[in-house]
């Protein structure tokens, strides 16, 4: 058994810039001259993240001491805040131990909101940091936000351009409509949404190179795309994932992926969930579950005509 242990290759996050991300990018940007701020939203696993932390990158990357045009980006994710009782204080503080290092409790106590937040835009300043996604910002409670609005305030009084972005869903757009001045200093909003089948399409042929050679006109290689993109409904998070597991499955069979190989893996994950869940709920005792119940997997009608790809569409 152990001569045919197949170890996984280990994997390195590959980024693939797609159109939803440059859309989101540019929006932003477009804002962040001014100072104002943004907020970006969708449902789980549908690549915010991962855009924030692309872009946070791509500007750090790119800046450069004599050009005062250039600047630096933060993202983090907020966690172990509570959504009610917070202070103006709580969301400074949280920008400040991600952006500035340790906030010195003594100091915390002391000063008054403004007057940290004065401190922290000193900071901000000497480090070029012009642009800070806070992530997971349905986990702040409403006065945490205003904190992190004031901080934006004054660094404005101070001449510091500051755009705050912030990530998240929960009940995040209703919270920032909540107070006209946190809506009314937010000059963008960016919405995710899944794929459609040509992004798909397009991202399956970055992600592997069985992929890539795909033809459109050929149909059994449009059933293959439509079944990926209708199983997942064009969730980036869920994709590439289940792709390891086609990768890792074909490592142990050998040849290509064709559309039997691809329903069974991912098959074998939702039967196996199924039968958990139902032996779960029966205490695991009596007859074992035999997971045919739920999460089958129906063949899915291909796509009508050729599928038109383009990778670098930008359009919105």
């Amino acid at each position: 058994m152990a001569g045919t242990l197949q170890f996984p290759k280990a994997s390195q996050q590959v980024i693939i810039e797609t159109a939803m991300m440059r859309r989101a990018a540019n929006r932003t940007l477009a804002v962040v001259g001014g100072g104002g701020m943004a907020a970006w939203f969708g449902r789980a696993r549908l690549g915010k993240s991962i855009t924030a932390n692309w872009l946070t990158a791509e500007i750090n990357r790119r800046f450069d001491t004599t050009d005062p045009d250039t600047f630096r980006a933060i993202h983090y994710e907020v966690g172990g805040m509570p959504k009610t009782g917070g202070t103006m204080k709580s969301g400074i503080r949280s920008i400040y131990h991600a952006c500035a290092g340790r906030l010195d409790q003594a100091t915390y106590l002391q000063l008054p909101a403004e007057a940290l937040a004065g401190q922290l835009v000193h900071g901000l300043r000497r480090k070029h940091i012009r642009l800070i996604f806070v992530d997971e910002a349905g986990c702040l409670s409403l006065e945490a936000i205003r904190g992190m609005v004031l901080l934006r305030d004054v660094a404005e009084l101070e001449h510091h351009p500051l755009s705050i972005v912030f990530v998240g869903m929960d009940d995040l757009p209703a919270k920032l409509c909540e107070l006209p001045q946190i809506e009314l200093r937010l000059h963008e909003w960016v919405y995710f949404e899944p794929y459609n089948l040509d992004e798909t399409w397009a991202l399956l042929a970055e992600l592997h190179p069985f992929f890539a050679g795909l033809d459109g006109r050929k149909r059994e290689h449009q059933e293959m795309v439509s079944f990926i993109h209708e199983t997942f409904g064009g969730v980036i998070g869920e994709i590439v994932p289940y792709l390891r597991k086609v990768d890792h499955r074909l490592r142990e069979l050998g040849g290509e992926p064709d559309l039997t190989l691809l329903r069974a893996v991912h098959l074998s994950t939702q039967r196996d969930k199924t039968r958990a869940i139902q032996d779960a709920r029966l205490r695991y005792k009596g007859k074992l579950p035999d997971g045919t119940t739920a999460g089958s997997v129906q063949p899915q009608k291909p796509a009508k005509g050729r599928l038109r790809v383009q990778k670098g569409d930008d359009a919105a």
